[in-house]
Order: C-alpha cells, then structure tokens, then sequence
C-alpha cells in the first residue's frame, strides 16, 4: 500500500499572511502620518519656490533671457568682496563654535550633577536672544561709554562703536556675536545626545581604564558625530546667509560697514533697491547649491546616514 503525503490546506499556510499584511499597511500609515505633514511643507514652502526663483533667474524684464542674469551676477565686483567677508566669517565663526559647544557639552556630560541643569539654563540665555535684537545688543556692548566692558575696550584703543566695527575687527565681533547666539542651544542639543549613551559601553571603558580625554575621543565623539555633522551643516547654512547682524550693526557704524557687506545682503539689495529679481534669484539659487554642496560634503565624509551594516562592510 502506497501512502501519498497530504498537502497542508492552502488556508493553512496563507493564515499568517493577512495579519502580516496589516502590521506592513499599519507601519506604512505611521509613518506617512510622520513624514507627511514635512513633505507637504517641503514642497511648499521649498520646491516650490526654488523651481520658481530657477525660473526667475532667466527671465528680465519679462521675457526669457537665458543666462544674462547669471552672467551679471558673476561679472559684479561686489561679488567677490561679500564672498570674501563671508568666506572669512565662516574660517573664524565655525571652528570656535564647535570648539566651544563640543567642549562644554562634553564637560557637562563628564560631571553630571544638579548645576548641570543650571549651567545649561547659563548657556542658553544668550541664544535667547537673536537676530536685530542680538545685534542691537552688541552694538551696545562695543561702544565704549555704554558696554560693561568699556574699560578694557578703551585699554584696546577702542573709542568708539565705529573703531569696533571697521575692518577685521567687524568680523571678530560678528564671530562672537554668532557663538553666543548659536552655541546654547547646540550644547542642549549635544547633552541630549550624550545622556542617551549606553551606559554599559561607558562604564566598560571605565573599568579598562580608559581617561576621560580617551573615553571621550573614541567612543562618546563617534557616537554622537551625526548630531556633530548636523551642527555642521547647520550652522553652515545660517553663516553662509548671515545677514541681521552686519545689517543692523551698520546703522551703529555709518560708512564702516558696507550695505552688501554679504552674499545675501547683495542678494537683498538687487531685490529691493535694483528692482531686479532675476539677479537676486540667480544669486539666491548659487548660495542654495553652495549650501547644498557643504552639506553633501559632510553628510559623505562622516558617513552621516550609515547604518550598522554599511559601517561594517
């Protein structure tokens, strides 16, 4: 007698794939929930406009007119001076402020206790305030007879808002200005990210005897270096379109501080006193791509998005 293996039921070995299919369709609708209302606001608000501003950017006086507005923008000579200030700008502003925000959050994390709490309140006041406010703050604090700090700007040969402001010195200040603005919250944000560290991998390189200088080196610094990178890129991005801040010190310095001062001051005055949006959207859409480009930049050399796989291979 012959036995012939029965064959399972169909409904049998298809039961299991209809709850599958619903947790899939349930995470597909979460995180369409999430990433939604961010996409729409993209597109909107940033897709949108660029392709309009690309578009903007050959058009003059109406009708199309090729590359005419690139070309102008790249032929003007105040170009090259306000890529020069911000060039400079970013070369002092960017180092000190990851200097000064990976250190103090790296000292906060080390010796955590109740002032932790209270010095991250400290840090982060200055961040409070910002933009013309923030400027007209230290116009007060350069000028001589008003700051708290007038003795030694007059030990400085300092006698004046307008002494501070001039040349070189312009960019020291708007250097500090920028660290004591940015740097608060960017310390919150990298306390955040140490605090949610393992705790075994700390306390095992604490038994092995690692120092803290070591301990911070290699393993809390590469743990944490995609908030690092988005550091980076972000305050990239505010510096490279730094604007208040020369603008509203001007009005402190009269003559010292050119109203095109920067890229995106230039941007603003062929928008506003030229009345040439092409111009300003061709200059506009070159600082995007430049922005773009840093980011790029970043995002590969740290292997921002690399998942454990990738790291491995």
């Amino acid at each position: 007698m012959t036995l012939t293996p029965t064959r399972p039921p169909a409904t049998a070995a298809a039961a299991p794939a209809g709850p599958r299919r619903r947790g899939h369709r349930s995470r597909t609708t979460a995180v369409w929930i999430l990433v939604g209302p961010y996409t729409l606001f993209l597109a909107v608000f940033g897709l949108a406009p660029a392709g309009y501003a690309l578009w903007t950017s050959f058009v003059h006086d109406g009708s199309f007119a090729g590359g005419r507005n690139w070309t102008a923008v790249l032929d003007d000579y105040r170009l090259g001076e306000a890529a020069q200030n911000v060039t400079l700008y970013l070369l002092l502003w960017l180092p000190v402020l990851l200097l000064t925000v990976l250190s103090l959050a790296f000292t906060l994390h080390a010796r955590p206790g109740r002032a932790s709490g209270a010095f991250q309140l400290v840090y982060y006041l200055p961040g409070a305030v910002t933009g013309s406010a923030a400027a007209l703050l230290w116009l007060f604090m350069v000028s001589p007879d008003n700051s708290p700090f007038g003795p030694l700007l007059k030990l400085m040969d300092v006698k004046s808002a307008t002494d501070a402001l001039s040349g070189s010195s312009l960019i020291a200040v708007l250097a500090v200005m920028g660290v004591a603005v940015h740097a608060g919250g960017w310390i919150v944000v990298l306390y955040g990210a140490l605090t949610a560290l393992p705790k075994d991998v700390l306390e095992a390189a604490q038994v092995d005897g690692a120092s803290a200088w070591r301990t911070m080196r290699h393993i809390k610094l590469p743990m944490v270096r995609t908030y690092v990178a988005f550091v980076l890129i972000s305050s990239f991005a505010a510096g490279s379109q730094v604007f208040v801040e020369p603008t509203v010190l001007g009005t402190g310095a009269p003559g010292q501080i050119s109203p095109t001062w920067s890229v995106n001051q230039l941007a603003y005055v062929y928008a506003t006193q030229d009345g040439d949006f092409g111009k300003a959207a061709a200059l506009s859409l070159a600082m995007l791509a430049v922005g773009l480009l840093a980011a790029w930049i970043v995002i590969t050399r740290t292997r921002m998005y690399a998942t454990d796989t990738t790291k491995a291979g």
